[in-house]
């Protein structure tokens, strides 16, 4: 590839922005024994790349607050007014971040969240109907439509700062019957479908 071709590469690639949850780029942040992959989740990783998206990985809130160590827990045990105010400060961060990409005129910015997680869940989210307490394995728990916390206290800052609230795919890794062939079909389309300038 000739030079000025890769700096025109380089420049599309720069025009579209995913904003990934932490553990789609680091599995060893997920609470013990939930990693599905060593390192990276390397399947949507590829298929950013592949279209030219620049990644920006989010920090995880869980993983911030509480440290490798936590237990598993559901969306009710972190719906509390200091995992908020946590999630609020973060979410401060991503937005610092967005401001940059949209006032360099960024086409296309998604937020890839993890749908069934308590924090990360886009469009489904975890419950134990608000009777979970104690050690995790001795109530059971379900999914439930919703968003996360994270996500909810991540569209509230990005509003409050007059950014706009990216378009967001959850990954369903936490979900039942989750196969990531048919969630990169999904994706592919998801990313495909909506590039639409988000600058004035």
């Amino acid at each position: 590839m000739a030079l000025n071709e890769t700096k025109e590469a380089a420049g599309k690639a720069g025009r579209r922005v995913a904003l990934i949850s932490h553990c789609l780029g680091n599995q060893n942040a997920k609470v013990d024994e939930f990693a599905m992959f060593p390192g990276a989740v390397s399947p949507v990783v590829s298929l950013l790349r592949e279209l030219s998206y620049t990644i920006q990985q989010m920090p995880c809130p869980e993983l911030t607050l509480l440290g490798p160590k936590r237990w598993w827990q559901v969306r009710e045990q972190y719906d509390s007014p200091g995992f908020r105010r946590h999630c609020q400060y973060l979410a401060g961060t991503v937005a610092d971040v967005l401001d940059a990409y949209v006032e360099q005129g960024t086409d296309d910015v998604v937020v890839l969240g993890i749908d069934g997680s308590p924090s990360s869940g886009v469009s489904a989210t975890s419950t134990s109907g608000g009777s979970w307490g104690g050690r995790p394995e001795q109530i059971g728990f379900a999914f439930v439509p919703g968003k996360g916390v994270w996500i909810e206290e991540l569209e509230r800052v990005l509003g409050e700062r007059g950014l706009p609230v990216p378009r967001m795919f959850g990954v369903p890794m936490e979900l039942p019957g989750f196969k990531m062939a048919n969630t990169l079909v999904e994706l592919r389309r998801f990313l495909l479908a909506g590039r639409v300038p988000v600058h004035a």
